[in-house]
C-alpha cells in the first residue's frame, strides 16, 4: 500500500510535459494532469475534442438508425419480389389520382399517437398494394417506427398453423401469434376479402381489429371491395370498425398494372 501511495505522489510531482499541437486545427494544448495517472499529454484542444465527440455521437446514431431501419424492414413482409420495389417515388403519381396524395400525406405526419388509418378500395389493379407498401417502407425509414405488412389470405394461413397434425386447438399458440398482429404500431391488412369467408375467418378479423380499436392502434386496408360490400361479405360489426378507424380513399377504376407500363 506504502509503495502504490509513493508511486501516485512521484506521478504528481512530475514537471509538465511540453504543450502538443492539436492533431485537428494545429493549436498549442497543454497537458492535462489526470488524477492518480500523472500528466498526460492530449491529442486535440477543447473546441476541436467536443467537435470530434459530437460527430462520433451523430455517426453512432446514423448507425443505430440504419440497424433499426433494415431490422424493422426485414420484419415488415414487404421485403420480398416485387413488393421491394414499391415506393412513393416510383409510383406514377398522374395515374393515382387523390389516392397518392392521401397516402403519401398519411405517412410523412405519422406518428407514435397516431390512431387512425385508411381504407384504401377499388378495382383490381389500381395501385392499392403499391401505395400500402410505400407507406410502410416510407414510415419505417423516416420515423423508425415498426410497421406489419401482410397478405390477408397469408395472416390466416399463419394462424392455420398453430394447429396441430391432429387439428387440436393449440389456444396459446394462436394466441401470440394474434397478439402480434394486434400490438404492432401499425398493422397494413393487404386485399382483404380475397379469402374465403367462414366464421373463423370473422371471428379472427373481428378479434385483430377490435382490440387494435381498443388499443387505439391504426390499421390500413386495401380491398377490391368498397365499405358496403364489405359488410355484405363480412357482417356489419367488422365494416363498422373498418369504418370507425379509417379514412375511405378510393383509387380509380383503371389497371395501373398495364397502364405504368404504357
Amino acid at each position: 500500500m506504502e509503495k502504490i501511495e509513493t508511486t501516485i505522489k512521484d506521478r504528481e510531482n512530475q514537471p509538465a510535459p511540453p504543450p502538443t499541437a492539436c492533431k485537428r486545427c494545429g493549436a498549442s494544448v497543454p497537458p492535462k494532469n489526470v488524477p492518480l495517472l500523472g500528466w498526460r499529454q492530449q491529442d486535440h484542444c477543447g473546441a476541436c475534442g467536443d467537435i470530434l465527440a459530437e460527430e462520433r455521437e451523430k455517426r453512432e446514431m446514423e448507425e443505430h438508425r440504419k440497424m433499426t431501419t433494415e431490422n424493422f424492414l426485414a420484419r415488415s413482409g414487404i421485403m420480398r419480389g416485387i413488393l421491394t420495389q414499391m415506393t412513393f417515388e416510383n409510383f406514377n403519381s398522374q395515374l393515382a389520382g387523390k389516392a397518392y396524395e392521401i397516402a403519401k400525406e398519411y405517412a410523412e405526419s405519422f406518428g407514435r399517437e397516431t390512431t387512425s388509418g385508411l381504407m384504401l378500395y377499388g378495382k383490381a389493379g389500381s395501385g392499392k398494394t403499391h401505395l400500402a407498401c410505400a407507406i410502410t417502407r416510407s414510415i419505417i425509414e423516416q420515423k423508425q417506427i415498426q410497421v406489419r405488412f401482410i397478405r390477408i389470405v397469408d395472416l390466416l394461413a399463419e394462424i392455420r398453423k398453430t394447429f396441430d397434425s391432429n387439428e387440436q386447438y393449440r389456444t396459446e399458440n394462436e394466441s401470440e401469434l394474434i397478439h402480434r398482429y394486434i400490438s404492432v404500431p401499425l398493422l397494413v391488412i393487404d386485399d382483404l376479402g380475397a379469402e374465403k369467408t367462414t366464421d373463423w375467418v370473422r371471428q379472427i378479423l373481428y378479434q385483430i381489429i377490435d382490440e387494435r380499436w381498443i388499443e387505439q392502434k391504426p390499421i390500413i386496408v386495401t380491398s377490391n371491395l368498397n365499405l358496403e360490400e364489405l359488410e355484405a361479405r363480412f357482417e356489419e360489426r367488422i365494416a363498422s370498425r373498418v369504418a370507425g378507424m379509417c379514412r375511405l380513399v378510393e383509387s380509380r377504376d383503371y389497371d395501373y398494372r398495364i397502364k405504368k407500363t404504357i
